[in-house]
């Protein structure tokens, strides 16, 4: 199979390749040179903006499953989602995508070109899921690793990724794969096939491909067989604890067992085993009114990831009118189905608990003998229900693009393109088997009418006309017929469009504006884009909760938004659209003169103008200089914008359940995210400057430092509910208006999206690369590593939050591999290194918690191929191992809901994972 040179830093620019020296199969394929770009400026003019080139080739050889996976696993990328991430992701419809995250800045200000065109998201974020792009046709990746409005367009925050086709493929190619992790789960299948074909003289060339990928995963009721998560760690307020919360191992919940446990009173702690039998709880160790550690108590565990499948197809045809004018059009259609069996039902706290009394119809007789013996009426129940259908978090998504275009030459190097895009998104979101708030209530207040028969006491005043009475007394207690009644599917169906069109033109200006050094580039452009969303829901979510007529209903549930206990989302429609125009110059000062070798600016800046807040402009500033030979610095300066996406603007709300820390206890909370029509762009000032170096000593070598600050005004974002909460201790008023304490001690959490002060992330960036023929083939280095030094948030008021070194924008995080390819066979071996790194920031070990910190971590990724070469075709076959040594991921000391994961989306989660399949090429 041909190789290419990949994930290196070069000089960028437009028409430069990379500076390693190919391989021997290498300078076979001199049609799939790497051409570096950071700009839009023709006709090799040097960009100063850093810009790593990744070949696909690389990238599978780090990550053979996806192109996406082997980004991540460079250190710009680190806070990344994957793919197979543990999540619940209804809210948002990333469920199972792979979302791009440069500098841990969000997926959401980097924007995702395909071949410098722009994508239709595919969530709420307003991101793209690099997995629905034609990966078999990829030919290299390009990440601009800095802001880049002023050339690319708005989102270009933290840089831009784009995935750049094999326009001149010709022949047929495939990929046939199969993976299994060490455990026996997590089994994966995946098939490609690439076509590319010149007809009618080469005037006009076809490509096609086609794409499908199936991923077995975990539910909440398998176990793993790993012991990080099965028996995860987290930390709550334990009383009595010297620190204010306390990471404990086993943690499990005490508020509630399987099959109900008596929560209070002189009957507390005992359990409804099956057919109705007691029990006697046990509480572990380190109890709170709400969590445990080891006992009896139900673990809190989500699913740890879900089942997917996916295809895509894309067909582009060009057409050369002329050997000046071609013409092309595209069109790609994705599909995706993901699943997680994310948790089981459960009704705990004060909030959510059932309460008993002693004329229900299931009622165990040594209950009742119990109750009747200690004067009792009624007993508060807490309920985990694994015999309920299990929680599942299930996203399809559809997506239609269409693009059409013309690029033409006009002569004496100048340039001309103009492209429109149509994209369809569908996300139809679910989470299925919730309960349905007063259909519960009403079911478990079971009594005997006047004929014996068991029914739903609010019937017997006319309510709730066809009610099914429920047993919660064990487990399996519950009929079939009840738990239909009392569960259901809250969903949402969400359809967004993209229109964007598009003109270009660039090219050279004439000597007499020349300063000696060379013509002035220039690149000049204009761009419309309109975005619109509407979305529709089931009958329930968007309806208020009444508990009117119910015994026994907890008082939160009354006048509670929506239907189920949670999600609820609420229809809505919006759009905006952006009118955008650029310029962009490269001016050359000095070329082979006395006091440098060369010297050049660049300069662009961009007007847009938003629908819903008018104008802004964004702008660029910067400057290459290359003293001698080998030695090349740069700078840049930039004004970046983003502009709200469709959900930070219109989502009327969503709900999530979960336990926070409050006023030194643990507390329910309800936090109810919401939208905000009035957010402006946010405004980044971006800052690199560094140094290329190329050696003439050590041929093949090249080196790179970059110091990088990225610093974002109007910040667009939404605190997390426990942001909020300590914002408000810390004397933040809004933030204190922003929560609501219920009579039944709920806490309900408003987290709209804001325009938050100020956000900044700093660091300092390098890559080496080496390259050097050993006997009869090329052994190739590579080293990557970033180096953050600042990062955190400034809230209107308040002091900087920190997040710097936490585990998931830890303080150093690199990348070295080490590669051996001859004609017939390659062994790539590759070192992940993650710094040790906190959990939280702002909380001090030993005061605020009794453990911040976990150790430094290093993964080992390993790939052979073997090239087979039968019947005068390509066909390779390929081994990979990832996280060979089987590294188990730190824990995360997040407040333990049913909804946490043990561990963060920057380390593995899979653990040791195997993957062969078989390449070929005709």
């Amino acid at each position: 199979m041909p190789t290419m040179a990949g994930a290196q830093t070069s000089g960028p620019a437009s028409t430069e390749t990379a500076a390693t020296q190919p391989s021997a199969s290498e300078e076979k394929a001199g049609d799939q040179a790497i051409i570096v770009t950071g700009t839009r400026i023709q006709g090799g003019f040097n960009a100063p903006t850093p810009v790593t080139v990744a070949s696909v080739e690389d990238l599978k050889q780090a990550a053979p499953t996806n192109i996406a996976d082997g980004l991540n696993q460079l250190p710009a990328f680190n806070s990344s989602t994957r793919t197979t991430s543990p999540g619940t992701a209804a809210a948002t419809g990333n469920n199972g995508q792979n979302l791009l995250n440069l500098r841990g800045l969000g997926p959401n200000r980097t924007l995702i070109l395909l071949n410098g065109n722009r994508m239709v998201a595919t969530n709420f974020l307003g991101s793209v899921d690099v997995n629905i792009l034609p990966q078999a046709l990829i030919k290299r990746v390009d990440v601009v690793t800095g802001g880049a409005s002023a050339a690319y367009g708005s989102d270009a925050v933290s840089g831009v990724v784009n995935f750049v086709l094999d326009e001149n493929l010709n022949g047929l190619k495939g990929e046939i794969r199969g993976g299994l992790s060490t455990y026996g789960d997590m089994g994966s299948k995946a098939a490609s096939l690439a076509y590319g074909k010149s007809f009618i003289d080469d005037r006009l060339h076809i490509l096609a491909s086609a794409e499908y990928f199936q991923q077995d995963g975990i539910r909440a009721d398998q176990s793993t067989g790993r012991a990080w998560f099965d028996k995860a760690a987290g930390q709550y307020a334990v009383p009595g604890a010297a620190t204010t919360v306390s990471v404990v191992p086993d943690i499990r919940s005490s508020a509630g067992a399987y099959g109900g446990l008596i929560t209070a009173g002189a009957l507390k702690g005992i359990t409804f085993l099956p057919n109705g039998q007691l029990g006697t709880f046990n509480y572990g160790t380190l109890t709170s009114s709400t969590f445990q550690s080891g006992g009896d108590g139900p673990r809190l565990n989500i699913g740890f990831s879900p089942s997917q499948e996916r295809y895509n197809m894309f067909l582009r045809a060009a057409f050369d009118v002329t050997d000046k004018i071609q013409i092309f059009a595209e069109g790609l259609h994705a599909y995706s189905h993901t699943n997680q069996g994310a948790f089981v039902n459960s009704e705990t706290g004060s909030a959510n608990q059932f309460t008993i009394f002693r004329d229900n119809a299931y009622l165990p007789g040594a209950l009742a003998t119990l109750m009747d013996a200690n004067h009792l009426t009624a007993v508060t129940v807490g309920r985990y229900s694994p015999d309920f259908p299990l929680v599942e978090i299930e996203s399809v998504g559809k997506i239609y693009r269409g693009a059409i275009g013309a690029k033409a030459d006009l002569g004496h190097d100048w340039k001309f393109d103009t492209t429109f895009n149509y994209g369809r998104s569908v996300q139809n979101l679910f989470e299925n088997n919730l309960t349905i708030n007063r259909n519960l209530y009403a079911a478990a207040d079971a009594v005997r009418d006047s004929s014996g028969n068991i029914v739903c006491r609010s019937t017997l005043s006319g309510l709730d006309v066809g009610c099914k009475p429920l047993n919660i007394f064990g487990v399996g207690s519950p009929g079939a017929d009840a738990i239909r009644y009392v569960t259901g599917n809250s969903q949402k169906f969400l359809t967004m469009e993209q229109y964007v069109a598009s003109a270009n033109i660039s090219g050279k200006l004439g000597e007499r504006f020349s300063l000696g050094a060379g013509p002035i580039s220039v690149a000049t452009g204009v761009e419309y884009r309109k975005e619109t969303a509407v979305q529709t829901t089931d009958a329930l979510s968007p309806i208020t909760t009444s508990t009117a007529g119910l015994r026994g209903a907890p008082s939160s549930q009354n006048n509670r938004p929506g239907g189920f206990n949670f999600f609820n989302p609420l229809p809505f429609t919006g759009s905006y659209t952006v009118k955008e125009g650029y310029l962009e110059l490269g001016i050359p000062v000095l070329k082979d003169s006395p006091v440098g070798k060369s010297l050049s600016l660049s300069t662009a800046a961009r007007y847009a103008y938003y629908s819903r807040t008018g104008g802004v402009t964004t702008w660029k500033l910067g400057a290459e200089y290359e003293p001698v030979d080998g030695i090349r610095l740069r700078a840049v300066r930039s004004r970046d914008i983003r502009g709200a996406s469709i959900l930070e603007l219109f989502n009327p709300s969503t709900q999530s359940s979960n336990t926070q820390l409050y006023q030194g206890r643990n507390i329910q909370n309800l936090t109810i995210s919401l939208g905000n029509p009035d957010l402006v762009p946010e405004k980044a000032d971006t800052t690199t400057f560094g140094v290329v170096l190329r050696p003439a000593f050590i041929p093949g070598l090249q080196i790179s430092v970059d110091r990088y600050v990225i610093k974002i005004k109007d910040a667009i974002g939404a605190l997390t509910a426990q942001q909020t909460i300590d914002g408000c201790a810390a004397g933040s008023s809004f933030l204190c208006s922003q929560l609501t304490l219920t009579t039944a001690g709920t806490l309900i959490t408003r987290t709209p999206s804001l325009n938050l002060a100020v956000q900044q992330v700093s660091g300092i960036d390098f890559e080496a690369a080496y390259n050097r023929r050993i006997g009869p083939g090329t052994l190739t280095l590579r080293a990557l590593a970033t180096n953050r030094t600042s990062a955190y948030i400034i809230l209107n008021g308040s002091a900087p939050i920190s997040s710097l070194g936490e585990t998931t924008t830890p303080r150093w995080t690199g990348n070295l591999s080490v590669r051996y390819a001859t004609d017939k066979w390659s062994l790539f071996v590759q070192e992940q290194y993650i710094s040790p790194s906190l959990f939280d920031a702002t909380k001090v070990e030993g005061v605020d918690t009794n453990l911040n910190h976990t150790p430094a971590i290093l993964y080992t990724n390993a790939t052979f191929t073997y090239n087979l070469g039968l019947g005068g075709a390509k066909q390779q076959l390929f081994l990979s191992v990832n996280n060979l040594f089987n590294q188990d991921p730190p824990i995360a000391t997040r407040n333990p809901t049913t909804f946490s994961s043990p561990t963060t989306g920057a380390y593995d989660s899979i653990g040791r994972y195997f993957t062969a399949g078989v390449r070929f090429q005709f």
